[in-house]
């Protein structure tokens, strides 16, 4: 198999939605990114335990989105340029999200949204 400057793009984001399932998902009770955001919401949110136990498994739920999507840019990555409409949709579906994150949770999941187009650019023009 050899290892196209595509494939390298692919592998890299899937890198990168793996990284946010580690941080939706751990530590169980609180998830990384969860705590993070909520520290740059607009509004101190004064959330009962109860409260926290539901938003830490709507984060986790996201967490679990990660590692499919993940899981899949390496599998689109492996078939080559015969996973291309995979890998074109998983960055698209990738894209939406990170503009939908930074819209309604923080301006910073834009980045997301950043490297998955650059990707999809990147592996668009090599096909």
């Amino acid at each position: 198999m050899s290892w196209t400057s595509s494939r390298n793009a692919i592998w890299s984001i899937g890198v990168v939605h793996l990284l946010f399932m580690m941080g939706e998902l751990f530590p169980w009770d609180a998830p990384l990114i969860m705590a993070r955001v909520l520290t740059k919401w607009p509004h101190p949110l004064d959330l009962s335990p109860n409260d926290t136990q539901l938003v830490s498994a709507v984060v986790h739920n996201a967490g679990i989105y990660n590692g499919i999507v993940g899981a899949g840019l390496f599998a689109a990555a492996a078939l080559g340029r015969s996973g291309f409409p995979v890998q074109a949709t998983l960055l698209a579906g990738g894209i939406v999200a990170g503009l939908f994150g930074a819209a309604t949770l923080t301006p910073a999941t834009i980045a997301q949204a950043v490297v998955g187009a650059i990707a999809l650019g990147w592996i668009t023009s090599k096909r």
